[in-house]
């Protein structure tokens, strides 16, 4: 198996928080493995089955949307940290060109609806170091009072 289809996978923990950094190939056979981390830390979070599907469904949308603007020869980090009974996703990939997402897309309104916040970046440094982040951050819900 070719060691640059392997994940890269890096974990830290702080006071009340955790990251996990998961760098791949800009591959969409690659969502189901993002998709479970996402779980895996909404989990223990206590986050409600509701709002543990939104969120994978809102975290194969953020990748997919980073995805299809990433360079093929690039790899895709993606940036899970909990806290504060919240998830935050970061995806970044390296672009060709300067990268936007357009905000009227279908994708970018499922976002938007998943999720409590979302935004995007695009970062130019040459050539060869432009590069794509798109974000979101999911709170727990709230139990009714």
């Amino acid at each position: 198996m070719d060691d640059n289809l392997n994940p890269i996978i890096d974990t830290a923990r702080g006071a009340g928080t955790s990251r996990v950094v998961v760098t791949i190939p800009p591959d969409p056979d690659r969502l189901e493995l993002l998709r479970s981390v996402a779980t895996a830390l909404a989990v223990a979070l206590d986050f409600d089955i509701d709002t543990l599907a939104d969120l994978r469904m809102a975290v194969d949308e953020l990748c997919s949307i980073a995805m299809k603007r990433a360079r093929p020869d690039g790899d895709m980090c993606v940036h899970f940290e909990t806290g504060d009974g919240a998830v935050s996703v970061l995806a970044e990939v390296p672009v060709s060109e300067p990268a936007t997402v357009d905000e009227n897309s279908f994708g970018w309104m499922v976002l938007q609806t998943l999720a409590d916040s979302v935004a995007w970046a695009a970062h130019s440094g040459g050539a060869e170091n432009q590069r794509l982040e798109v974000r979101l951050r999911m709170r727990r819900s709230q139990e009714p009072q």
